[in-house]
């Protein structure tokens, strides 16, 4: 069975996976919900599909983009507009977001995983590096997708914070990149195609879309540039790299540098939070156009509070570990 989806990498890794599920049972519950509230069944998967947009709408704005750029600046623009992200011919996806400052989770990524808490050999947890090439077989040791087994299920208390102490912290925003990520299987990648190294790929992309440097960016921003002596591990090559250097490693650079690794910095929040709050004031159909809309489902702890974070989100969808146990 293949899933009709834009991009093939939907079970990509684990967590990918994990997360598709999470959204589809989300919607599925959010049908029973609207058809309990009206048996007419006129418009249930409208209603469902609405529900469900609009809660994870919300998430980006009142949880993701705080915490990724800083609640500081998400204040700016709903306050002050953008100042940057004005697309001419209707919302787009500028190639400094796609190609650069969004693919700052990369630095993120860790070599390997606590999956779950129970799904490995006699009920312990499964540990597993990202990805391993070099595994075969029907249930490999690495959390690459693709593959079914009683153990390939995601613990989200590793990942989100249920409040029973299981949550680990994120790795840093920095220019450091994991091992695996120099070793991509080639399911990982969307054309199949080499090289394999992520870095080598993201930066063949300033290339060839010709994106302007971080600094020549953080200028049209009236923002103070990095300066060159906070490159120097680049200007050994003699290619005048710290003075102009790509994007998406400036990017990661300035958030080390400014906000010690615990968010982007002004240039990287900048992009990402103009262009996912600009998305969403140009969609006409989204939350931010309803009137002073507030999510309408009960929060984990079972009462609506006008709020819904992550946690709340996976509680809906039945995938909450800790009623499973897990």
């Amino acid at each position: 069975m293949t899933a009709i989806v834009a991009d093939p990498r939907n079970d990509e890794n684990m967590v990918i996976s994990g997360l598709q599920c999470a959204f589809i049972q989300f919607h599925n519950r959010a049908v029973e919900t609207v058809r309990r509230k009206d048996k007419s069944k006129k418009r249930d998967f409208e209603q469902a599909r609405q529900l469900t947009t609009w809660h994870y709408q919300w998430m980006l704005v009142h949880e993701f983009l705080p915490q990724f750029v800083g609640q500081a600046m998400v204040e700016d623009i709903a306050r002050n507009g953008r100042r940057f992200y004005r697309p001419e011919n209707g919302p787009a996806v500028p190639i400094e977001f796609q190609g650069a400052a969004y693919r700052f989770g990369h630095s993120m990524v860790r070599p390997s995983y606590r999956a779950n808490l129970a799904g490995g050999q006699d009920g312990a947890a499964f540990f597993g590096m990202v990805f391993d090439p070099a595994l075969l077989g029907s249930d490999p040791d690495d959390l690459v997708g693709g593959f079914r087994s009683s153990r390939r299920f995601i613990g989200w208390q590793t990942f989100f914070d249920f409040g029973d102490g299981e949550v680990k912290p994120n790795k840093r925003i920095d220019t450091k990149i994991s091992t695996p990520l120099f070793h991509l299987p080639l399911s990982t990648i969307a054309a199949r195609n080499l090289p394999t190294v992520l870095p080598q790929r993201n930066l063949l992309r300033h290339v060839t879309w010709s994106m302007p440097s971080g600094q020549a960016i953080a200028r049209t921003m009236g923002v103070a540039p990095l300066a060159a002596a906070d490159f120097g591990e680049l200007a050994v090559y003699g290619l005048g790299l710290e003075g102009s250097t790509p994007l998406w490693y400036y990017v990661l650079k300035e958030a080390e540098l400014v906000e010690d690794g615990l968010r982007l910095g002004p240039v990287g929040g900048r992009i990402v939070a103009e262009v996912f709050l600009g998305l969403l004031q140009l969609d006409r159909d989204s939350y931010v156009h309803a009137n002073r809309w507030r999510p309408t489902l009960p929060t984990r702890h079972g009462t609506v509070t006008g709020d819904f974070r992550m946690v709340d989100f996976l509680t809906f969808a039945g995938v909450d570990p800790t009623s499973r146990g897990q």
